[in-house]
């Protein structure tokens, strides 16, 4: 059985058989400009060897699986699918506690001003090395997120790691060089 299956460009795509992918091997799915792929198979929670899962640029109407995600995904990248992103949202990415890569494209995510979004009560999980967020036109905050918070200016245990670096943004407000009030 394969351990990484990646598809792209293939406009005709719309969803996999529940039969048709290897749910004991597979360990990386990648899923890119498939227009039309609207579907993840409902049982991807029991892929218990999926460590990374990227869709990027396929439909917006993307949905969420019925079961979630496989808890133990240590990379998630999510592109053009506001459809699953607020399905995700409300499933809690917090259950994703092996997750140490996050990425997702906000197109469609218009409505979006925070992330993860306000008033949820949930919180990124801790594991996260790494995060990337794009394409959210009116985000105006990052909630909850220990990594953020170790990165506070001159104070967070972080800080030491990142202060060399020309340019970090936190929250939209450049703290290097440290923008003046």
């Amino acid at each position: 059985h394969p351990q990484e299956i990646e598809v792209d460009g293939c406009p005709s795509l719309v969803s996999f058989e529940e039969s048709g992918l290897p749910t004991t091997n597979l360990r990386v799915l990648k899923i890119l400009n498939c227009e039309n792929f609207g579907a993840l198979p409902k049982c991807i929670n029991n892929f218990t060897s999926l460590r990374e899962l990227k869709v990027w640029e396929c439909s917006a109407e993307l949905r969420f699986p019925e079961e979630g995600f496989p808890t133990n995904l240590t990379s998630l990248k999510i592109s053009n699918a506001s459809r699953i992103y607020t399905s995700l949202v409300e499933w809690g990415f917090n259950r994703l506690t092996s997750l140490q890569t996050l990425k997702t494209g906000g197109e469609g995510c218009s409505h979006i001003v925070s992330f993860p979004e306000e008033g949820m009560g949930m919180m990124l999980p801790p594991s996260l090395t790494s995060i990337r967020i794009q394409n959210f036109k009116n985000l105006e905050y990052i909630y909850h997120c220990p990594l953020l918070e170790g990165c506070s200016r001159c104070k967070g245990r972080e800080w030491s790691k990142i202060a060399h670096i020309p340019c970090v943004r936190i929250q939209g407000a450049r703290v290097i060089p440290w923008e003046l009030d």
